[in-house]
Parts: structure tokens; sequence; C-alpha cells
């Protein structure tokens, strides 16, 4: 017996090392798809061979590595690991094929969808994540077979999927009336209603051409505002707002903005009732006033914000409306610093645009605030359209904070805007525009660059500065000024450029080269985009594989913020490299003290810019690294401007966004602490951020 013991012990042991062997030997090849991921690199064959490894897991890592390269080359791989044998690597290439297929010309894309819908849609156990991916990048016709196949089944199938993929089509303006119709079944007040429906219906509502299949059934969906889900009811408002049909939608979206118990939704409600004729509304003016002191300030600063919409003047004989216009008022003169400055900040922005000339002598007494403040009421005196202010504005001009700086440039092009006819104010304004050129601060030469491509400003003149300014700037740094240069010397199109932009080919940061080769194009009528490395190496990496072992499997931080504290839970294997960053950064103290300095109410809120402004990093970029996963409520996510262009700013969404889904990295989920979310405000601080 003792030797069968001793034998069943060698037995198990040698087992346990084959397997750890084993785990060991995945662990490699997921660590180094990881590493080849990051590097774009498929030109050797490594990740391409891993798509057909014998271990499965390597096989659906490596495909789903491809939805983050989107490279067109290796689709007809992807859309052989749809007949794959395990389910994982079949949703792994569903997922990489709709994200590729958006890089794909209009005659890429009709090939492809042709072959998905004709050879591939109900031959494999993924059909319905392919109904969504579809709709990424899919024509008319696509849309069309897909309402055909499944739009009239009885029972439902697919419903979700199919729903999100008609909503997918209407992002990039398509639709169909089948497609409105299979909706509506959705949105009937007697049973469950689909937020995603009226989520979809709401996209489809940004086409002229749909609304007037949508109002065949606006009694039904009116009827909504009473529904229990707040996600139904938020969408709902934003529809009826589109829809403007006062007969039925106004009375509703009142009933939101004043009386919702989700402040969300009352967001999406006032925004909404901006949209309508109120000269004569007495009721909704009112719901404005009332909202101005709501103590919600998401809520607050909406209603200051949209009132600004509406058209209204003091002087139009109604008392709801001289009432709102004087708290309005006291809102702008801040007696005592009774309010915030987010309040009077957005406060003179729209009184400045509803009372015009007669705002500017109360806007000049507040010139003298802090910057934050300061560069509101800037922007605030060009909303008056009156040539009176531009002195003021331009006393800004040699100011030394960059936020001025950007402040002092959007005001004068509104100004100027407003009068195209004054040849001496767009005469000062582009001196300026050049000047701000020479300014060695990303945010004001990509302003005055954007600024410069405006018929107003755009002369032969500016080729020089132009050039001279691209010249110094250097990638990752200046890569969004870089890139507003090269657009508007690709409007200029001066032959000058010519030689600059040849050489910006060989950037090392892709979206600069694509930029310069599109603008070479433009300028010569030659194809310059063969002469683009196909990849490229990044300016930064850390592949620090041990740290990531360290982390388990769900790793958590604790964002301490003013408002408190918000745990956040990472996903390691979705966005391995943006954690590391994220975590690395943390531990350098490098987001103590930040802020949030972007909030959209009910959106997203913005934070983790070392220069508060926007347009500040850790100095170097990530690659993206997207992912099957939906921005829903709570989800983090990083910030760019374009693929590959990540950072440090980082953003936590108010509600579900799933037009930023595969367009922007997720790398977590809010589990504790999102009622602190909701409480954020634009300068709120960030004292730390601790791995827990």
């Amino acid at each position: 017996m003792k030797r069968i013991f001793i034998l069943l012990l060698i037995f198990q042991q040698m087992a346990f090392s084959q397997l750890s062997e084993e785990k060991l030997k995945r662990r490699d090849k997921l660590e180094l798809i990881n590493r080849l991921k990051d590097l774009r690199t498929i030109h050797d064959g490594k990740l391409v061979n891993f798509l057909s490894d014998a271990d499965m897991v390597v096989r659906a890592r490596a495909t789903y590595a491809f939805g983050s390269i989107q490279d067109t080359s290796v689709l007809h791989l992807l859309i052989r690991n749809l007949a794959d044998k395990d389910t994982s690597v079949q949703n792994a290439a569903v997922f990489a094929i709709g994200q590729t297929g958006t890089m794909l010309s209009p005659k890429g894309k009709k090939n492809l969808e042709t072959e998905l819908i004709w050879k591939r849609l109900g031959y494999t156990v993924v059909d319905q994540w392919l109904i969504e991916e579809l709709g990424k990048f899919g024509s008319e016709e696509a849309l069309n077979q897909l309402m055909i196949r499944y739009g009239n089944l009885f029972p439902r199938v697919h419903t979700n999927e199919l729903i999100m993929s008609i909503a997918r089509f209407a992002i990039r303006e398509i639709y169909n009336v089948e497609a409105v119709r299979y909706l509506t079944t959705f949105t009937k007040p007697q049973s469950p209603v689909n937020w995603r429906a009226m989520y979809a219906l709401m996209r489809i509502s940004s086409i002229p051409e749909s609304r007037k299949e949508i109002l065949y059934e606006i009694h039904n969906i009116s009827q909504l505002y009473k529904d229990p889900n707040p996600l139904v009811r938020m969408h709902l408002a934003t529809l009826l707002g589109k829809l403007k049909d006062e007969s039925s939608s106004l009375d509703p979206v009142m009933r939101m903005a004043y009386y919702d118990g989700d402040w969300r939704v009352r967001v999406n409600a006032i925004r909404a009732l901006a949209n309508f004729e109120l000269r004569n509304n007495e009721e909704a003016i009112r719901i404005f006033k009332r909202a101005f002191y709501d103590g919600n300030m998401h809520i607050a600063l909406t209603a200051l914000t949209e009132f600004g919409r509406t058209g209204l003047t003091e002087n139009n004989g109604s008392n709801a409306t001289k009432e709102t216009f004087e708290w309005l008022k006291r809102i702008v003169q801040n007696p005592e610093r009774a309010y915030k400055w987010q309040y009077q900040a957005q406060a003179s922005i729209t009184y400045a645009k509803l009372v015009k000339v007669n705002a500017i002598d109360l806007l000049i007494k507040n010139l003298d605030t802090p910057p934050l403040l300061q560069a509101k009421i800037i922007q605030a005196l060009a909303e008056t359209g009156s040539i009176d202010v531009a002195e003021y504005i331009f006393r800004f001009a040699d100011n030394n904070n960059p936020l001025i700086l950007t402040s002092v440039l959007d005001a004068l092009n509104t100004l100027c805007q407003q009068n195209i006819k004054n040849s001496k104010l767009i005469e000062d304004t582009y001196n300026v525009l050049v000047n701000f050129l020479r300014q060695r601060d990303v945010a004001a030469v990509s302003t005055a660059a954007t600024i410069m491509r405006d018929s107003l400003f755009l002369r032969p003149a500016a080729i020089d500065p132009l050039l001279e300014t691209l010249n110094w700037m250097r990638s990752p740094d200046d890569t969004e000024a870089m890139q507003e240069i090269i657009l508007t010397l690709s409007k200029l199109k001066d032959e000058k450029a010519i030689s600059i932009l040849k050489r910006l080919l060989q950037q090392p940061d892709r979206s600069v080269a694509i930029t310069a080769a599109e603008a070479l194009q433009n300028i010569t009528g030659k194809d310059f985009s063969r002469d683009v490395q196909r990849h490229m190496q990044p300016t930064y990496v850390d592949f620090d594989f041990a740290y990531l072992r360290s982390l388990g499997e769900k790793p958590t931080v604790r964002v301490e913020t003013i408002r408190g504290d918000i745990t956040i839970e990472l996903f390691p294997e979705i966005a391995p490299f943006t954690i590391l960053s994220f975590l690395k950064l943390a531990e350098k103290g490098f987001y103590r003290g930040t802020t949030f300095h972007r909030i959209v109410p009910n959106f997203v809120i913005r934070g983790g810019d070392p220069r508060g402004d926007g347009w500040g990093g850790p100095g170097y970029f990530l690659r993206s690294e997207f992912s099957d996963l939906s921005f829903n409520e709570g989800y983090v996510g990083m910030a760019s401007s374009g693929k590959d262009t990540e950072g440090s700013q980082f953003f936590i969404t108010h509600s579900p966004q799933p037009h930023l889904d595969g367009r922007y990295t997720i790398f977590g989920k809010v589990i504790r602490g999102m009622d602190k979310v909701f409480q954020l405000q634009n300068d709120d601080r960030i004292f730390d951020v601790k791995r827990e």
C-alpha cells in the first residue's frame, strides 16, 4: 500500500507540474500578445500566428487584440475565426471585425457586409453580436437586410442587439422606415419599455427625414414620461426636444423638466425645453427660473446654459420673463459672492447672449476676478456682439495664463463672426492669431490655427508663420496643435508647405503622419497614403508584466475628492497598459491636486489634467485598448484626441453612453461612490488616487 501511495503522489506531482507548465506557457503567450498589440506589430507574423494557436484562450486574446489594432489586411483571418470551435474566439472575432470594418474604404465595407450577411449571418452561434457590429460600418442595404431577416420575426430574437445595431446605423445617419416601426413596437405604455429602443429612436430623430415616421406614434411615445425607468425618460426628453411638436411633446417635456425624480431626466428635459417657442409660455419660463436655484448643481447650470438658447428678451411683456431676467441678472452681479463662480460664469454668458449691449457695463465690472471666472466673462463680452467690447478683450491678449489666452481667441472669433464687415476688427484679430502661433503653448497654438481656417482669417500671408510654428513642434506634447496647423495648411493649398509635410510623413505619431498625407493630397492632387509607415513604434512603452501580475484579478483604486471617495474596480485583462500607466502615475503623486476640469451634466466628468484646462498630459501617449464592453453608468474611460493618443486624462460616465463604445478605452467601473460622481463639479479637486 505504501508503494502505491508513493506512486500516486508522484503521478499527482507530475500532473501538477505539467499543469503549471501549461499555465506558464499560456501566460507567456498572453503577455507576448499584449506586447505585440501595444507595438501594433503584425508584419513579423507572430501575432497572426496566435490566431490559430492550439490554446483557445490564446486564440481568443490574439483575435481580440485586432479590435484595437484595426488592421484591414487580416480581416480574412478574423472572418475565418468566426467559425472557430470555441465561442469566446468567435465573440472576439465579431468584435475585431466590427472595429476593423470602420477602417475600410466604401467599397471594402460593401464587400465585408456582403460576406457577413450572406455567408456568415445565420451560420454562427454569435449572430446577435454580428448584428450589432454591422451597425458600426454597414451601409443602408445592410440595415435593410437586417430588418428583412429579423424585423418581423415572432417571437423576437436578438432584440437588444438589433436595436443597438439600428442605433449605431443612426449615429452614422443611416435609417429606414422599417427600423423606426420596429423600434416603436418596444415603446408601448402598457408594456415594459426597452430603454435601448428609446435611445435608438432618439438617435434616429437626429436625421430630419425620419421624424415624420416617428410622429405617427408620438401619442404613445409621449406618454412614456411616466415610465418607471429613468433611462427611458431621459432619452424620451431628448427625442421630444428634437421633434419639437408642440401639441404632443411640450407638455411631457415640461413635466419631466419640473417634476421628475431623477436629476438626469430633468437635465435632458430642460435642454429639450429650450428647443420650443416659449415667448408666451409663462409656465415654461418659470420652470427655468426655478431651476436656476435648484439644489442640484447640474440642473441649475443646465438651466442657466439652456435659457440662453430661448431667444427671450427682457421686454416681451411677460411677468414670468421679467422675473426670470431679474434673477439671472442677480446671479451675474453676484452680490457678496453669494453664488458659486460656476453659476456666475454661465449666467454671464447667457445674459450677454440675450440682452446684448445692455450687459456690457455689468460684465466689465466683473472682469477683475479669478482666472476661471475671468475667462468666462471675456467670452460673455464677445456674446454681446458689440464692437465696443473689443478693447477690453484685446487687453488680455498679453496674459500669461493659457486659459485666458484661449478664451481671448475664442472671444475674438465670436465677436468677428457677429461683425463680419468690420475690417479693422478682423485685421487686428488676425494679427493676434499670428502672434499666438508663436506662443509655445499647445492650447494657444491649436486654437489659433483652428480659427485661422475660417474664411474671415484664411489668407496666403499666414503660410510662413504656420510653417515656422510647425517646424519646432514635436509629438506627443504638440500633437493636437500640429494636426490643426496641418489642416489649415491643407486649406491654404500653398506649395511652400509641401516639403515640411513630406517630412511629417515619417513622424512617429501616426495620427500626424496621416493628417500630413491627406493635406499633401489636397495640395498636390497625389495620393501619399502609401508613404505613411503602416506600423509605427509607440513613443512610449512600459512592459512591466510583473507589476501587472501583482495586481490580482480585480484590483481597485480609491479616488479621493473634495466631494468624497470614489472606488473604481480596474480591468487589467481589458486595458493592461492603460492601468499600468494610471497606477504608476498615481504612485508618483501625479493626480494629487489636479481637478475635474470638464463636467457635462448627464454625460461625463473628466479629470486628470496637470494643466487643468484639458490640454495637459503625462508627456507621452498610450495606445488605445478598445474592448467590447459598453460605457454604462459609472464606467471609466481614457480621454483622447484620436486613436492611440491617450495620456493621463480620464472620464466617468453619468449614464450609459453607447456612442462611445469601441472608440475610447474602458479601464474600470465605479463600484462605490457613484453618488460622489454625481456631485462633482468643474474645478473640484482630486486629493489623491491610491491603490486599495
